[in-house]
């Protein structure tokens, strides 16, 4: 369990970590396969969110998934032109609603490189674990400009 202290500090920059819906790179899942590829490799994104039209998160498409199909269809570049990413879409990846928890969070980042925010079904944004450590980075620099620390016997 996280001190209330330091969640409460923590969680006073939650706007800094929370990187807005309209700031993020997105898919949408009729995009094609090589339409996401070629997003993916010209901005150097491991992976990024998908929207179906009504905005609302379906799941998270990366070059890993691509490159699965990939090799399952022999590099058949048709193929990636003519399939729509909804097909190999990774849907597994865990979401918090815009009401998250702090350790939810911190768990969740263990293993992903960005926790997508939803409100109810539409995406909100992004929590990204780098902007995660840039705030445990000004905690272990101001923390004591706020708060006393005194050893316990």
């Amino acid at each position: 369990m996280i001190d209330k202290k330091i969640e409460d500090f923590l969680l006073k920059q939650s706007d800094t970590f929370v990187k807005s819906a309209d700031s993020v790179a997105v898919l949408n899942e009729e995009h094609k396969i090589a339409h996401a590829k070629l997003l993916l490799s010209q901005y150097k994104y491991s992976r990024v969110p998908v929207l179906n039209k009504e905005r609302e998160y379906i799941g998270v498409l990366g070059l890993n998934e691509i490159v699965e199909f990939e090799m399952s269809h022999d590099f058949f570049y048709e193929k990636s032109e003519n399939t729509a990413i909804s097909e190999i879409v990774n849907t597994n990846v865990p979401t918090v609603q815009r009401s998250f928890g702090l350790e939810e969070v911190l768990h969740l980042l263990v293993k992903e490189p960005f926790i997508p925010v939803l409100k109810g079904k539409k995406f909100d944004g992004i929590i990204a674990r780098q902007e995660i450590l840039k705030a445990f980075n000004a905690f272990a620099h101001d923390f004591t400009k706020y708060y006393d620390i005194t050893k316990r016997n």
